[in-house]
């Protein structure tokens, strides 16, 4: 059973993309007009009117089309999304959540499902929507979480998250203060895009304008648009407890050993001469009000290219973002650093950089002490190239990073073991495994989930007018 779509006319999709959802586990099952008399086919979709489309056809999903150009996404993408919202709040359907998908515009590259829990998000229904995607489609799972245990994927306590987490080939989990941004850094582009829409927020706009390679799935909490995030908390938690009710029932979970908690296997590399990967290693930059700080605190010799240009109104530019994306940088500098090695740029000689604005150090109090930070000004890092070297001085391996907030760049220990092909050593306090059994899902989790959104609707129904 497939979890069936309505797709938004006059925008449509074609047989490439409808082959591509249905093995994701959509059925296009039906076609609506869009209630949008001036409706250009050209022109990014008209989301709130996909949204009513949906709630007139009683569906669960709405698929919509249209042009990919990410300049009009950057210009109109934020006003979408708010009245996509209200239409949410609006419609007077008791379904807790609604799917709005936009396809690739071109075929997706065999990336990861990546899934987005931003801080403001109140529901986790991303992970199952996330999950059943990827389990569907045979690729792995990149969590960039931004809520904590709130919508990790390890819960102790939920059998559904286990559920979720053990459908996929493969499910890493990164704990990112801004999860929107930090998509840029995964490694490989995702092939599929998993963002809740919570109501004031403009995140999967720019995800929209610079992943049109990917197909989108944007996830709009109706009860959280219309009740509030108390009320939109305590549905999402009662249907998270009746999915993993009805997975613990359809499945006996003792048969099944637990999946070990590890991302897609990576093929190792030869034997080389590359020291061995440290818990605790880490590649730090820093921009300051008068340099560039460079700090390796590993093993490994690396060499380091670091971009520096301006800030702009829609965020630090990204290297994948365009393809001209060198000419974005005023300067470059570049360095060889030895294990243990630290290295200060000048940044006030060079005149490129000096006629921008330079951050500004401020004290920071937290609960544990106090630090200084910069902040602020139109200077701003755009990218780091880190390249690895052997004993021989010959490349290992290099990759190009962006730099979410501009200002500070950290590459730890997992990810340079990721750049390495290599593992890093164990962490002293490793991560703690799942408390509960682990169930193993029904063929189709997305069924499984429609489900347990009944309980939600039930009772939001009792809320309607």
């Amino acid at each position: 059973m497939a979890t069936s779509a309505v797709v938004a006319m006059p925008w449509s999709i074609t047989p490439a993309d409808r082959e591509r959802l249905e093995g994701m586990g959509f059925v296009i099952a039906s076609a609506g007009t869009i209630d949008a008399p001036a409706a250009d086919p050209t022109s990014p979709p008209d989301l709130a009117a996909a949204i009513r489309l949906g709630a007139a056809h009683e569906a669960f999903i709405i698929v919509v089309g249209g042009d990919r150009d990410p300049r009009p996404w950057r210009k109109e993408g934020a006003g979408l999304l708010s009245a996509a919202t209200e239409a949410a709040a609006a419609i007077r359907v008791a379904r807790p959540v609604v799917l709005v998908v936009i396809p690739a515009a071109s075929a997706p590259l065999p990336g990861p499902v990546a899934v987005i829990s931003p801080a403001e998000s109140v529901s986790a229904y991303e992970l199952y929507i996330g999950a059943a995607l990827a389990a569907n489609a045979a690729r792995r799972v990149e969590h960039l979480n931004g809520r904590g245990s709130h919508a990790s994927a390890r819960h102790s306590a939920l059998l559904a998250r286990a559920a979720a987490w053990n459908a996929t080939p493969g499910w890493r989990e990164r704990v990112e203060s801004r999860p929107a941004r930090a998509l840029h850094t995964l490694t490989s582009r995702p092939a599929v895009v998993v963002i809740p829409v919570s109501p004031g927020s403009i995140d999967a706009a720019p995800i929209i304008a610079a992943h049109p390679d990917a197909d989108i799935v944007l996830v709009f909490d109706i009860a959280h648009a219309r009740h509030g995030a108390a009320v939109a908390r305590q549905v999402a938690s009662m249907v998270e407890l009746a999915l993993g009710v009805e997975l613990s029932m359809l499945d006996d979970a003792d048969k099944r050993p637990p999946r070990a908690p590890v991302s897609s296997p990576r093929p190792q590399p030869a034997a080389s001469a590359l020291p061995l990967i440290r818990a605790s290693d880490v590649i730090h930059m820093r921009l300051t009000d008068a340099a560039l700080e460079l700090t390796n605190r590993t093993r490994q010799r690396v060499r380091l290219r670091v971009a520096l240009g301006a800030a702009s109104s829609g965020g630090t530019p990204s290297r994948e973002d365009a393809a001209d994306a060198t000419d974005l940088a005023r300067a470059e500098f570049e360095t060889l650093l030895e294990p243990g090695d630290a290295h200060s740029a000048p940044t006030a000689q060079v005149t490129a950089v000096a006629q921008l604005a330079a951050p500004e150090a401020v004290l920071r109090h937290w609960s544990h002490g106090s630090a200084e930070v910069y902040e602020g000004g139109d200077r701003r890092l755009l990218w780091v190239e880190i390249t690895v070297l052997d004993a021989a001085g010959q490349v290992h391996a290099a990759h190009v990073y962006d730099v979410p907030n501009g200002l500070d760049f950290s590459l730890t220990a997992r990810d340079l073991g990721t750049l390495t092909g290599r593992g890093a050593a164990a962490p002293v306090l490793p991560e703690p495994e799942p408390a509960h059994a682990v169930v193993h899902p029904p063929q189709d989790l997305f069924a499984a989930f429609e489900s347990a959104l009944a309980v939600g609707t039930s009772v939001l129904a009792k809320s309607a007018p």
